[in-house]
């Protein structure tokens, strides 16, 4: 009997059964991103023409004042 016709032992195994768990992970992972950019495009699709109304740098400038406190401060002096 040859050693190649016995079972592979742990020291064997075992890594085998990580690379199998690994590549699972990978390929669950693979498919999350997959679901994710469909979401993300479809809601992109779904916001269409309003989107395009506002300018990218409203949105820069609203972050910036949000971070620096300039929102809250313009918010209280038009109470």
């Amino acid at each position: 009997m040859s050693s190649s016709a016995l079972p592979p032992g742990p020291e064997v195994s075992f890594p085998l059964l990580q690379e199998e768990q690994h590549q699972r992970e990978l390929s669950l992972l693979r498919k999350r991103l997959e679901e994710l950019e469909t979401t993300q495009r479809k809601q992109l699709q779904d916001l269409g023409p309003a989107r395009e109304r506002v300018a990218v740098g409203t949105y820069r400038d609203l972050a910036r004042n949000k971070l620096s406190g300039e929102g809250d401060a313009q918010s209280e002096d038009s109470k």
